[in-house]
């Protein structure tokens, strides 16, 4: 007899192997914790971001989110600016140095997650990507919602 399938925990296994599986991609690129692999990679496509916008975006809070940035920025892989469109608010932006980490990072994360793909069967891969739309939009108005 077949197990009825728990949405909830088919989520939770989904969301600690692909924590799993990006904590291994990041470490393999170096020794960066998984906030500053997470707040580089955010940036790559991104003209800039305010803290809170990154905060937001990884699911941390702003305060340990600024201690980070300010490390990455002593390294010099972010530097920070003033908003054109409003003063009072930072922009943090990747430099040079910080845009070629994120990219092998981001590279090292999209390796394993062709291996995984790898392992549906082509035929099945077309829904396991529309489910996974699906999942992501239902994410991103949740977010909105939410701020």
């Amino acid at each position: 007899m077949a197990v009825a399938s728990d949405p909830i925990r088919d989520l939770r296994r989904i969301t600690s192997a692909f924590m799993a599986m990006q904590r291994r991609a990041f470490t393999a690129q170096g020794p960066s914790a998984d906030t500053r692999a997470l707040i580089l990679t955010e940036l790559l496509p991104a003209a800039g971001l305010s803290i809170s916008d990154i905060a937001s975006r990884i699911g941390s809070d702003r305060p340990w989110v600024s201690q980070v940035v300010e490390q990455l920025r002593k390294e010099g892989l972010l530097e920070r600016t003033q908003d054109p469109d409003d003063r009072r608010r930072v922009q943090v932006r990747l430099t040079p140095q910080g845009r070629r980490l994120a990219a092998d990072l981001r590279t090292a994360l999209t390796a394993e997650i062709e291996r995984l793909f790898a392992g549906i069967p082509a035929p099945q891969r077309p829904a396991a990507h529309a489910f996974l739309r699906l999942l992501a939009e239902a994410f991103d108005r949740t977010r909105a919602q939410e701020a």
